[in-house]
Order: C-alpha cells, then structure tokens, then sequence
C-alpha cells in the first residue's frame, strides 16, 4: 500500500522506514513541525516527573535542570516515550499502558501524594487533563508547556498530487490535532472527495473524530505505533 505519514519528525521518518519494511510505500508529510520552548522558571524542584509523549521527554533532555532530575521517579505513558526517557539518561523509568488512564493509575500506585510535587512535562496542545485528574486524587501537580506542535499551513505538491490523483492508498494518524489538520487542508485544497476513498488508520477514537467525515476510519487495537501498523491491511 502507499500510505501517508501525517506525524512530526523525527517519528515520521522512523514510522516510514517502518511501513516499507512491511513492503508499503511510505509518503511522509508531517502535519506539525515540533516547537521546542527554553527551560522555564521552577518555583519548585519536582519530586517525580510525567511525560505524556516523546516530545515532552525531547524538550526537557534539553534543559541545564534536568541534569539534577535524571535519578527522579519518571512516568511515561506508553512504551516509546519510556524508552525515549532512558535513553535521555533517566534511570527511574515506570511505563504505563499508552493512554492517559493508564497513566494516571500508575501514578497512583507508584507515587504518594505527599512526596512533592509531580511535573507534567507537555505540549501546548494537550487531549485529556493529567493535572486535573491528579489533583483530584491529592496530588500537587505543576504542568509546564515544553514544547509546541506548529500546524502546517498546505499540502507538499507531491501528498496533494498524490491524494487527487489516488496514488495514496491510506493515512495514518498518530493524534486529534494532526487529523484536524488534515481534514481542514483536504477541504482547502478541494480534496473532500479524493479523501473518501482513502483507508484512515487512527491511534484512538480520540484521534480519529476529525476524519470521519471522509468515512470509516480504523482504531487500533492498543494506542501506539504497532498498534497503528497492525491495522494496515485488514
């Protein structure tokens, strides 16, 4: 199959190389570009840390304070963005099940309320309220803007030649605000009936509202990226 990969780099290129070992054809257009922001001010150092995605994890590997962190508690809510913390040099690496409930559970169960305050390291654009739901159960919770995701304003000539012309058999998409995106540039471009005939692979429910105005769209099984893959082809 030829499918667009619609998530920032560097992930979008790591999904590619990940498609065409499968034997598809990968067109990888990035609907976000990734916005890194400095380190900001701590009026608390935190006594365990919460990354939400990769890039939360990129963002603060860059900061001159997290050399003090690395040894903390760390939360990460799937697989990826766990190994992305220990390879960033965080020793204390707990993985939860990939969405922000299973996020929220480990927590619970691994941290107690009145150690310090948890840091959620996130994007500016955020599905779900970590620090609501935390601070429900007792938690002191700061969450901090590391990071954001820049909407793409057009199409690359080759994704909408591709799309017109039904070269493009399938999207995949790995969050709600790049669906958005999608479903807003297809009806900029005129594409709304070009796009109905594509196959749409979401991570989530979540994810995929955007895109079912175009039709079915394919929820994986387990929200991450073998679960995305796995769908491809059914």
């Amino acid at each position: 199959m030829r499918l667009l990969v619609t998530r920032p780099q560097p992930d979008a290129d790591e999904t590619a190389a990940r498609l065409e070992a499968l034997g598809h054809t990968a067109i990888v257009e990035p609907l976000t570009t990734i916005a890194f922001r400095p380190q900001p001010h701590f009026e608390t150092a935190p006594a365990a840390i919460a990354f939400t995605s990769s890039n939360g994890v990129r963002a603060a590997a860059k900061w001159p304070a997290t050399a003090a962190w690395r040894g903390l508690p760390v939360f990460a809510v799937g697989a990826k963005t766990g190994a992305e913390a220990r390879q960033a040099g965080f020793t204390d690496v707990r993985i939860a099940g990939g969405d922000l409930t299973g996020l929220v559970e480990t927590i619970v169960e691994g941290f107690q309320p009145d150690t310090g305050r948890l840091m959620h390291v996130a994007g500016h654009d955020r599905s779900g309220d970590l620090e609501g739901e935390l601070r429900a159960q007792g938690f002191d919770v700061a969450t901090l803007e590391a990071y954001a995701a820049v909407s793409a304003d057009a199409f690359g000539q080759e994704t909408r030649d591709a799309i017109s012309s039904g070269a493009v058999d399938g999207a995949l998409f790995f969050s709600r605000r790049s669906a958005a995106i999608f479903a807003d540039l297809i009806a900029e471009a005129g594409l709304e009936e070009s796009a109905k005939k594509l196959a749409f692979y979401s991570i989530s429910e979540t994810a995929g509202e955007p895109l079912r105005r175009f039709g079915v769209v394919q929820i994986a099984a387990h929200p991450d990226a073998a679960g995305l893959i796995a769908l491809i082809g059914r």
